[in-house]
């Protein structure tokens, strides 16, 4: 009699368990993955952060997370947190009753561009594993990967040095009363027009502004991703757009008024994307991310036709362009006949050559 008693009351728990299982199982159950920064370069190595939280007397003794993951990404946790080729991040917990689980996953960011966290999939079982449960989450999470920056590499630092000597010694170096960078404390060379009497009274000392440099040192800043052919490999343009970074970081650090021209065109948007001219930490920031976001899949409007509208004088175009045709190079000597100060960055790999002239460089993208 008392085994049939405990069959029943066997069959009466696994009923009721499937039951509650089945109805609760959700209940109170949340997962969230962020990434550890919302900024990164090529080469960093961040954070992929999981938390799973069970707010619920029911515990989960079996749970599975597989989260849609970049491709771009190396993931360094592949034992503990293995990744598929597919691109989907799994993670296998066993949570109790209100109690909330956070697990981090080494990865590094391989490629620029912008990446998003887009959805996951929860799986879990009963105590006995006779059911599975599956739910999908929406995820928001957004991480920006900027170019590389090469300032460290030999090649890269004699071309610095060869435009700065074409560029920055031609700026004037008098200040424009007009363009305002900052305040400090006053010192006896100031001219007494500069003090700046509401900050001096602030501070209770006297302050002057700061101005910035005269229209002079105007820079725009030209990528040109035009197509050099079908066979070229595409790191020629990935190191032609760090080229483009690493430019756009230096002469903001040595105070030029940078704006940033391409042709070529939003991954998102599908727009073109430029920059206006700017002094700023922002600033740079903004042209990172137009860095970042520039795709090498979509055709790009010929440069030319952008060059035709470079008129101004008091700029200095600098061009960053793989594709060095003969178009190019004739409507880049139309600028300098029309008096518009204008350099060419050619970047080229190791077995490949181009004419360098005086204002036009060849670097050697290899570096």
């Amino acid at each position: 009699m008392l085994i049939i008693f405990l069959g029943i009351f066997m069959v009466l728990m696994l009923v009721l368990q499937n039951y509650a299982y089945r109805r609760l199982w959700d209940k109170g159950l949340s997962f969230s993955v962020r990434f550890s920064s919302k900024e990164a370069f090529e080469g960093d190595t961040l954070h992929l952060q999981e938390e799973l939280t069970n707010k619920k007397l029911l515990p989960l003794p079996w749970v599975n997370t597989r989260t849609l993951l970049p491709a771009e990404f190396t993931f360094l946790d592949v034992d503990s947190n293995p990744v598929t080729p597919e691109g989907k991040g799994s993670s296998l917990f066993a949570i109790m009753s209100y109690t909330a689980i956070r697990r981090k996953q080494r990865f590094v960011c391989n490629k620029r561009g912008l990446f998003n966290l887009r959805q996951a999939r929860i799986y879990a079982n009963n105590l006995l594993h006779t059911q599975q449960f599956d739910q999908s989450i929406d995820l928001r999470g957004e991480l920006i990967v900027f170019p590389k920056l090469l300032q460290e590499h030999e090649a890269t630092q004699l071309l610095l040095t060869q435009l700065d000597s074409a560029i920055l010694s031609k700026k004037i170096i008098d200040p424009d009363p007009f363009e305002f960078r900052g305040i400090r404390e006053y010192q006896p060379t100031d001219a007494l027009k500069t003090i700046n009497f509401k900050a001096s009274a602030i501070a209770q000392t006297l302050m002057v502004n700061i101005n910035a440099p005269t229209a002079a040192q105007k820079i725009t800043l030209v990528l040109n991703l035009d197509s050099i052919g079908p066979w070229v490999h595409p790191e020629i343009y990935e190191q032609s757009i760090r080229l483009a970074a690493t430019l756009a970081q230096h002469y903001i650090d040595q105070g030029a008024n940078l704006s940033f021209i391409t042709n070529g065109r939003d991954s998102v948007t599908a727009m073109p994307t430029s920059a206006s001219g700017g002094t700023s930490d922002g600033h740079l920031y903004k042209i990172f991310e137009c860095l970042a976001r520039v795709s090498t899949s979509y055709q790009c409007a010929p440069i030319v036709g952008y060059m035709e509208e470079m008129k101004d004088r008091e700029q200095v175009y600098l061009f960053v362009s793989p594709y060095h045709g003969e178009d190019i190079i004739v409507a880049f000597e139309e600028l300098e006949q029309r008096g518009v100060g204008a350099f060419m960055v050619v970047p080229v790999f190791g077995n490949k050559s181009a004419a360098e002239k005086d204002n036009i460089l060849v670097w050697n993208a290899d570096a």
